[in-house]
């Protein structure tokens, strides 16, 4: 009707799914960490648009409201293992959350200009990280050449659930679009779907992320 949602209007069929989800996976992860595990699972929300996507991501991770003063107030992620500030609106050290627009990762093409915005925090974030662990990756953002915001997410996107790598800290990616071909993190144990799956063959694809088998080692089965 003209007024732009803020994360804490979502549907309620859409916050429901959300909570008893991620109730599920407090207990996988509450497993994980018991066991010493080197990265944690991951949690996959696909969304419809970047409209959706940057929502559902604050809800999830955490905004900050404007009031009538033109001043901000923070307002953490609903969904506690998942936030990427603390109640103060101070970002954590490490990002657990990513928001990610794979189909213009895939294209190639620059982010646009709304997705960079929207990702803007994590991305000077995610910088911030290259430039403390060194390496190629922080020598190549140092000299400028051919490194941009699409290039930097990317590597985070391919290297979640690599430990030691630029991803190893994400427990969950909102993302637009399938996140299908050439993404073989096998961390996943948890996918909802904010959008509607128009054939059998793409619901499958999507909830493949979750199926991976984490080892190939052979054991007593």
């Amino acid at each position: 009707q003209g007024k732009q949602l803020t994360p804490d209007q979502l549907p309620s069929q859409l916050t429901g799914a959300l909570q008893a989800l991620y109730g599920h996976y407090r207990q996988v992860f509450e497993n994980w960490a018991s066991r010493g595990g080197s990265t944690p699972p991951v949690f996959i929300v696909v969304c419809n648009n970047t409209s959706t996507s940057k929502l559902v991501y604050d809800f999830i991770s955490g905004f900050n409201r404007e009031n009538e003063d033109g001043s901000s107030t923070p307002v953490p992620g609903r969904l506690e293992l998942f936030r990427n500030t603390d109640e103060y609106g101070n970002p954590f050290g490490r990002p657990r959350t990513l928001l990610i627009d794979s189909e213009q990762l895939e294209s190639g093409d620059a982010l646009d200009d709304s997705f960079r915005a929207a990702a803007g925090p994590e991305i000077e974030q995610f910088k911030q990280e290259v430039f403390e662990r060194g390496g190629a990756l922080a020598d190549e953002l140092r000299s400028g050449k051919d490194f941009d915001d699409a290039r930097l997410l990317r590597e985070v996107m391919n290297t979640v659930g690599k430990a030691g790598r630029l991803g190893d800290s994400i427990r969950c990616v909102v993302s637009v679009s399938m996140l299908t071909e050439g993404w073989d993190a096998n961390t996943v144990t948890h996918v909802l779907g904010v959008r509607a799956f128009g054939t059998q063959l793409l619901c499958e694809q999507v909830i493949g992320r979750a199926l991976r088998r984490q080892s190939y080692d052979l054991n007593e089965e």
